[in-house]
């Protein structure tokens, strides 16, 4: 690493920041009305070009990016490697891999009903917060 570069906790700070802030926009989205609510089925991705809809593999996904998102405000990692390797071992032990939750992730973007569907899953918050 240079001298030039963050270290690991402003980098730790910067990746909590970003998960916050994709809970606040899919918070945002889901109370301006631009989500569906748990009641009525979402329509909103399928009138997006490139949305993925929602399904029992994104919920997988994004109950395990919720618990990554928990785990990386709470514990500290020693390294962006150690970062990588607990999203991988978390995904590992619900049968998923690092391409199907990066696929996921960066399906966020144009995806309405799997940022809902996130918000939905990280709802409870995380234990002992």
């Amino acid at each position: 690493m240079s001298s030039t570069e963050p270290s690991s906790p402003t980098r730790r700070r910067g990746r909590a920041g970003a998960a916050s802030a994709l809970v606040a926009l899919a918070l945002a989205l889901t109370t301006g009305g631009c989500a569906a609510t748990a009641d009525e089925p979402s329509t909103a991705g399928s009138a997006v070009p490139g949305a993925v809809p929602a399904d029992d593999l994104t919920r997988r996904l994004a109950a395990v990016e919720a618990a990554r998102q928990c785990a990386v405000t709470t514990t500290t990692f020693p390294d962006e490697t150690a970062l990588t390797t607990d999203l991988d071992d978390r995904l590992a032990a619900d049968g998923l891999s690092h391409a199907q939750w990066k696929e996921w992730h960066d399906a966020l973007v144009h995806s309405p009903d799997l940022v809902a569907q996130l918000v939905e899953v990280s709802a409870p918050g995380c234990a002992g917060a």
